[in-house]
């Protein structure tokens, strides 16, 4: 039975018209880009014996793990670990764990981001300027069930996924690509109609992408639009521009030669102040 697994991205985008110039879009490549990616179990309910893939998460060092625990884990990663208590980090970006360091060389909690009412909450979880964004501060990318309460870091029980590596790689070519291209399609939107039209609910784009064997992009197909184009064409541009995605597992190939990999991808727009 061919397991599908529904890879769920919230992009936080900026009010602020030309904020992302040529040099701006040059410097998110070398940090950290505002977008959050997340991982989820496909929405199928599954059939009889048929299992579920569980949500993959990036790999973190976890603070205070534990050894011998035999508890289940909801989470799925590069290996299996075990932690006292799980937790979330506040901040919204590419999943890290990190800390600032103070004068006497003591890890301190990033200090979160400030918030205004002149932006909607989206736009203030993920600082609009990347030039201000810190890299040392804790985020998290993924969507995480509401009874994981928010901390300075991320610790997640996870059990071992043999293709964590592949999705992984596919995650770091087309995150960047995507990223852009909505901020591209974010900055030319009339303030009136984002805040009319799109503000307070969260676009959603379902497609299945198509690899080849060898993990070149053949095609994608919207299994499912947002309900507003321009967020629809984001998702495609992203994985057709990225092109080749390297050393895709074997056994994800299908008896017709292709991978297929599904995606809800969802752009939440908070209710403009």
């Amino acid at each position: 039975m061919t397991y599908f697994i529904i890879l769920s991205v919230i992009i936080h985008l900026t009010l602020r018209s030309g904020i992302f110039t040529l040099a701006n879009l040059v410097e998110v490549r070398k940090r950290n880009p505002l977008t959050e990616i997340v991982l989820v179990e496909k929405e199928v309910e599954p059939k009889n014996n048929e299992s579920r893939e569980k949500p993959i998460i990036k790999q973190l060092d976890p603070v205070d793990q534990v050894d011998n625990d035999n508890s289940l884990a909801r989470f799925d990663s590069e290996k299996t670990r075990r932690v006292r208590e799980e937790t979330r980090a506040r901040e919204i970006g590419l999943t890290r764990n990190a800390s600032f360091k103070s004068k006497n060389g003591k890890a301190m909690p990033a200090k979160p981001p400030e918030e205004s009412s002149e932006v909607p909450e989206f736009a203030r979880m993920s600082n609009s300027n990347p030039r201000q964004q810190n890299p040392q501060a804790a985020a998290i990318s993924t969507t995480l069930p509401g009874d994981i309460r928010f901390s300075d870091a991320t610790n997640l029980n996870t059990d071992a996924n043999i293709y964590y590596s592949f999705y992984s790689r596919v995650e770091e070519l087309f995150y960047v690509r995507w990223s852009e291209r909505l901020h591209y399609y974010w900055d030319r939107i009339d303030f009136s109609f984002k805040k009319n039209q799109l503000s307070g609910r969260t676009w959603s784009t379902v497609l299945e992408i198509w690899l080849s064997a060898s993990g070149e992009y053949h095609s994608a197909h919207i299994l499912k639009a947002s309900g507003y184009k321009p967020f629809d064409e984001a998702a495609v541009f992203a994985f057709k521009d990225a092109r080749f995605f390297p050393n895709p597992p074997r056994a994800k190939v299908e008896p017709d030669g292709f991978i297929r990999l599904r995606y809800r991808l969802s752009v939440p727009v908070a209710p403009f102040q």
